[in-house]
């Protein structure tokens, strides 16, 4: 049902998680109709100022085995590199966060079967990603339903993460220790095709996950606490062992004959036991030209409140046991704040030949701050570019 996470440069991971599974729904409808084939894709997202950077080189593949039982997998290599916040305020007045550089490799891979059984398909995976500072093992089983002669799908499905978090000990890392992290997630949904051009897709999810759900990159700025000229003494944030999570998704794709194009309009909605709520809204337009392109422009709004324990800094000092202990929870990472973002995009896909496509797209990425506290370097803007190509037999 989802990827690992990238622990430093999450925003448009968790951001497209939904679209995911929806996109991995439609791939497994169009393979039972044997429409099989490879997949090769490079990404590059870049964030202005030096900021975090990934290049994503990846493959999947689509194929049945036999009438009833497919097969898809695939393997993603992601060069990690790139200055993020350490988590502590600016040094002066005017300046821009403090940064620390980053560099790591994230090597994932992930299998599913499906096999058809009726108007039954079933669909057990697995996935494993590992990088020099986390290890993630996932196993997943997607079931779906297929009734009302074909025009409902019922989905469901449940999967669980077994993460852990891998000491490092360069001087920017808070938490030195090994520690682990389990996510469970169950997803309810269902596909109506409303008629002949229009289709609805509402799913909900819910969510559980314990253990270390910090992050060992940030840390957190006491004001009592003193500094030697020009450095900042930063302590490990400290956030709840465990989170829920629930999100709900409702998609509306309607084909428009006299344009040749469609339209897709899209809602999610987000809330956790860090006291986060999150609204996303979505609207794509796929357009055909002739017999060979198609251009997909598309826009995306997010936004979210701040965490119930998010802070830029507070009073006190830790180090200090005579100075009044601090809160139980407190964090400063500026993806825990009252934030919004814009996401605007364009891909083109062109048909070569019958058994042979490729694609070019780019997207804008912008996040700001709402509070009026956290300071604005702290948001980061990004240029995304990927390109790929599919092979069908």
């Amino acid at each position: 049902m989802k990827n690992p996470p990238l622990q430093r440069w999450r925003p448009l991971v968790s951001a497209f998680a939904f679209a995911v599974i929806i996109r991995s729904f439609q791939a497994q409808r169009a393979l039972a109709e044997g429409q099989n084939h490879v997949d090769f894709k490079y990404e590059d997202y870049k964030e202005e100022g030096g900021r975090g950077a990934v290049s994503t080189t990846s493959a999947a593949f689509d194929t049945a085995l036999t009438s009833s039982l497919s097969m898809r997998g695939g393997y993603i290599y992601d060069s990690i590199s790139g200055a993020t916040p350490t988590g502590g305020p600016p040094l002066t007045r005017g300046a821009g966060v403090p940064l620390v550089y980053l560099k790591d490799i994230r090597r994932a891979e992930n299998l599913e079967l499906s096999q058809r059984l009726g108007l039954w398909t079933i669909s057990p995976g697995v996935s494993y990603s590992k990088e020099s500072d986390y290890e993630s093992l996932g196993v997943v089983l997607n079931q779906t339903f297929d009734f009302n002669q074909k025009n409902t799908t019922l989905i469901v499905g449940a999967s669980h993460d077994f993460d852990r978090v891998l000491p490092k000990n360069p001087p920017s890392v808070f938490f030195p220790a090994e520690a682990d992290k389990d996510t469970t997630d169950g997803l309810i949904g269902v596909t109506q095709l409303l008629g002949p051009e229009t289709v609805l897709n509402a799913n909900f999810t819910f969510g559980h996950a314990e253990g270390y759900l910090g992050d060992q990159y940030r840390g957190f700025y006491f004001t009592n606490h003193p500094d030697s000229p020009g450095h900042q003494t930063l302590f490990g944030e400290k956030r709840p062992g465990y989170k829920n999570r629930e999100v709900a998704y409702l998609s509306l794709t309607r084909f428009i004959t006299p344009a040749n194009a469609s339209v897709e309009l899209a809602y999610r909605f987000h809330h956790d036991t860090f006291g986060i709520f999150s609204h996303t809204v979505s609207l794509g337009w796929i357009q055909k030209i002739g017999s060979r392109v198609i251009i997909e422009p598309d826009i995306r709004y997010y936004t979210q409140t701040e965490a119930s324990f998010y802070h830029v800094s507070l009073p006190g000092d830790p180090a200090n046991s005579h100075a009044p202990p601090p809160p139980p929870l407190y964090s400063a990472d500026y993806r825990l704040s009252n934030l919004s973002s814009w996401t605007m995009g364009l891909k083109l896909r062109v048909k070569v030949c019958e058994y042979f496509t490729i694609d070019a797209a780019y997207k804008r990425y912008s996040m700001f701050g709402n509070d009026g506290v956290t300071s604005s370097t702290a948001y980061p803007k990004a240029n995304v570019y990927t390109i790929g190509a599919s092979i069908w037999f």
